[in-house]
């Protein structure tokens, strides 16, 4: 505790002379200042860190409950969109239906044609007809947006998911990871007062614990590298299939036999 006490007071002497000192004493301050920084990590107990890390963990999980009312937004966001697109389906299916209708009344060669129950002139119901085939036009690829909207949304809304369950995961595993620090840093002190030779000093125990420790940590950043790389493979592989799946419908609509005049009076 004194020790702890001692470095504090000297990194703030230090922080005071280095305002008022040359370039040369503000150098050999630095210095002094990084020896200092590295005596009192070294001061630090594995219990005391295992405590601190106890401590980060559980500021994650706080953070990642605030990430839950962000994924839940996105799911009521999906079925908000859903919702539009099934209303647009509809209007889209009665649009096709009067449309067809026009064509097989156009079909007569009279000047007067009847259309649900009315008289019309040619020429009024031909322009009816065209102006509901540019509205539908324009209602069908207002749609095509929405769906892809909605893929998307869906896949995002999924992945949100994904990865509250992979860092739940993580968390666990991190807490189970420190518990066996924690069981290990014990069974290390049982060993350390049953044999006091060289091996078992505090130095070598101290010394072996942050190296592990390190081995810990360098693994955890490989591991998190891996997991980013496999996921931006996925994105380019989703987009590659987006892509050709738009493709695929745009040539499933050239094809469409709906407005096929000749087919229609067969």
């Amino acid at each position: 505790m004194c020790k702890k006490v001692l470095v504090i007071a000297t990194l703030a002497v230090l922080a005071a002379v280095t305002v008022v000192g040359g370039p040369k004493l503000k150098s050999h301050l630095r210095h002094w200042k990084q020896q200092l920084r590295a005596s009192w990590e070294e001061s630090l107990s594995p219990e005391q860190e295992i405590a601190r890390l106890r401590m980060e963990v559980n500021r994650l999980q706080e953070d990642d409950s605030r990430a839950y009312d962000k994924v839940a937004k996105q799911g009521r966001e999906v079925k908000h969109l859903q919702k539009r697109i099934d209303d647009l389906k509809k209007d889209l299916t009665e649009g096709v239906t009067n449309i067809r209708a026009m064509k097989v009344s156009l079909q007569t060669k009279d000047q007067l044609i009847s259309y649900k129950g009315e008289r019309l002139e040619r020429s009024e119901l031909q322009v009816e007809l065209r102006r509901s085939a540019e509205a539908l036009m324009v209602r069908e690829k207002k749609l095509k947006s929405l769906q892809e909207q909605l893929k998307a949304r869906k896949e995002n809304y999924e992945l949100s998911k994904k990865h509250l369950f992979e860092r739940d995961l993580a968390r666990e595993e991190l807490k189970t990871e420190l518990d066996r620090l924690e069981t290990k840093l014990a069974l290390e002190k049982q060993a350390q007062a049953r044999s006091k030779n060289t091996t078992n000093s505090d130095s070598y125990l101290r010394l072996k614990d942050e190296i592990s420790a390190l081995g810990e940590r360098i693994e955890t950043a490989a591991d998190a590298r891996a997991l980013k790389d496999e996921v931006q493979a996925r994105r380019t592989n989703r987009a590659a299939k987006q892509r050709s799946e738009r493709d695929a419908k745009i040539d499933k609509f050239l094809d469409d036999p709906r407005f096929n005049v000749e087919a229609e009076g067969q």
